[in-house]
């Protein structure tokens, strides 16, 4: 059999949509209109002699996505592939919101103003901040005597590093390096040796006084440089445990065929300038891709992102971020995916929800452990001549957070009778202590609807030696006082800077979430409790 040929990066560009993909081959971030996002700067990958010869033969986008499968595997559902389009274009709570805005919109949803005017039959959304975001769907035969508010609730936003108020760092080894916080309880080594990035929001000076804008920065400009094994001592090589103020602090990537001495020279000289509390050369970056003037910046609020783009593995699939964003697709997907039929006979009020700052204990003006939830609730009750004590007693909430997969070389970091597996279906999570809100009548009514959703679910709890982590569900189950079951697909390596799933837990989320505000009042109604 012949090697395949080799191609250089600078081809690459040329042949890479076409391709067959191959282990750990990027998604091309296509979708109409558009021209791909896929960037060309990945590693050489062996492509077949037949298509290096018919390399200058177009090919259709959809005939280049579905050539991301690979040899020997299944056929990539479509459901991971919208998933990992949708994750690609993330990077910050704000990008994670920004999406769902656009996906809502395009399937007919209105944007809720002050005044909210809803009524049945409806789609509605508004926005908190920017990096919260809550979706309402009301139920053609909507009825507060009868229906119940049903909620799937997600969050938005990811560990990660961001940029410091004052991410100007003193030059050192001649370098340019940028100042950055860890947010949340992130994998910090995995940061290490990344091609790194930037997402968040920007704020621009106007003639008006000021305003807010997107930005994402997809081509690497920094990174966090590993120290030689020779240069670390023993206890060091055993143990890999950067120091997090000192060690963590990327290094900003010059524009090729400019001089790192002058570079660090130009600093040198900004340092004279207090009111600059960040580099020029960042702010340049950014500014180029935000599409503003980089004098007009005032400040900026940057989340560092991989810039490696999401790709599939087999049939897993590899992208930052699948906690939690794979919830807030899954949960928006599942209710602008709803059958027409369903949601005309429904006298239900659906809400599909996700909040910012669950990371980090969720008590913020956007976070979860707030009244915003509970204010926008009352409000579209209140706009459908409803109440929440009219509703309360035949609603629930659907916790989406993803949860800890067995990893084959860490079986025993598992409770032997609860070890959910990859592919193997949607998790439900419990735990005595109620750092999940899930209770055993309230799991088996889980059960029916993933029964009629035709989706697999398995069990988790922690092992009584190990902490246990938590999730929104808690905090809305004991806020609202609504019953609640803690679910979340399964995955590797939570809260790495790159994480993995498999592509039929993607799919199994989201037909839940479908089946949840489709079925979830035929199995209330044939439940009885004490």
């Amino acid at each position: 059999m012949l090697r395949p040929p080799r191609v250089a990066l600078g081809q690459l560009g040329q042949l890479g949509q076409l391709a067959p993909q191959k282990i750990g081959t990027p998604v091309s971030h296509a979708v109409p209109g558009r021209g791909s996002r896929h960037s060309s700067q990945s590693s050489c990958i062996a492509i077949p002699m037949a298509l290096a010869v018919g390399a200058a033969v177009k090919r259709s986008k959809s005939q280049a996505r579905q050539r991301r499968t690979f040899v020997g595997c299944a056929a990539a559902s479509d459901a991971s592939e919208d998933f990992l389009d949708f994750v690609g274009r993330t990077g910050s709570p704000a990008h994670t919101v920004a999406e769902a805005k656009k996906r809502l919109l395009a399937a007919g949803f209105v944007e809720l103003s002050d005044v909210w005017e809803m009524k049945a039959g409806g789609k509605y959304f508004i926005t908190k901040e920017g990096t919260s975001i809550c979706a309402f769907g009301v139920g053609g035969a909507f009825d507060a005597s009868k229906g119940g508010v049903v909620i799937a609730a997600a969050h938005t936003d990811s560990p990660c590093l961001k940029l410091r108020p004052c991410s100007k760092m003193p030059s050192s080894a001649g370098m340019l390096q940028i100042g950055v916080d860890t947010y949340g309880g992130g994998l910090w080594h995995t940061w290490f040796d990344r091609p790194l990035g930037m997402a968040g929001k920007v704020i621009c000076a106007t003639k008006e006084g000021m305003e807010e804008v997107l930005v994402r920065v997809e081509k690497p400009i920094c990174l966090i440089p590993n120290l030689a094994i020779h240069l670390k001592n023993e206890k060091e090589r055993q143990a890999f445990s950067p120091n997090k103020e000192n060690e963590l602090q990327p290094v900003l990537c010059p524009p090729c065929g400019s001089s790192l001495s002058s570079s660090a020279k130009k600093e040198e000289k900004q340092e004279e300038s207090p009111e600059r509390r960040h580099h020029e050369e960042l702010l340049e970056v950014v500014a180029e891709s935000a599409g503003v003037d980089a004098a007009d910046i005032l400040d900026v609020d940057l989340c560092l992102m991989d810039s490696t783009p999401p790709c599939r593995i087999g049939a897993f699939v590899s992208t930052p971020r699948i906690d939690n964003v794979l919830s807030t697709w899954a949960a928006f997907d599942g209710l602008i995916a709803m059958d027409k039929e369903a949601f005309q006979n429904s006298t239900d009020l659906m809400v599909a929800a996700s909040f910012d700052h669950e990371e980090v204990g969720s008590v913020s003006a956007a976070g979860a452990d707030s009244a915003v939830l509970e204010r926008w609730l009352n409000e579209a009750l209140k706009a459908l001549d409803g109440r929440w004590s009219d509703v309360v007693s035949r609603s629930f909430l659907l916790s989406c957070d993803c949860a800890h997969g067995l990893h084959p070389n860490y079986m025993s970091k598992h409770q032997a009778q609860h070890q959910p597996i990859l592919g193997k279906g949607i998790v439900i999570k419990s735990n005595s202590n109620q750092r999940y809100a899930t209770t055993p009548i309230l799991a088996q009514m889980l059960r029916k609807v993933g029964e009629v959703s035709k989706v697999p679910l398995q069990e988790f709890v922690v092992r009584n030696d190990c902490p246990c982590g938590s999730t929104i569900g808690p905090l809305l189950s004991a806020q609202l006082g609504i019953r609640t079951v803690d679910v979340g697909a399964p995955q590797w390596a939570m809260h790495s800077c790159r994480e993995s799933a498999h592509q039929d837990d993607v799919q199994a989320l989201r037909d839940l979430c479908k089946g949840f505000f489709q079925s979830f009042r035929s199995v209330d109604s044939s439940t009885k409790t004490l």
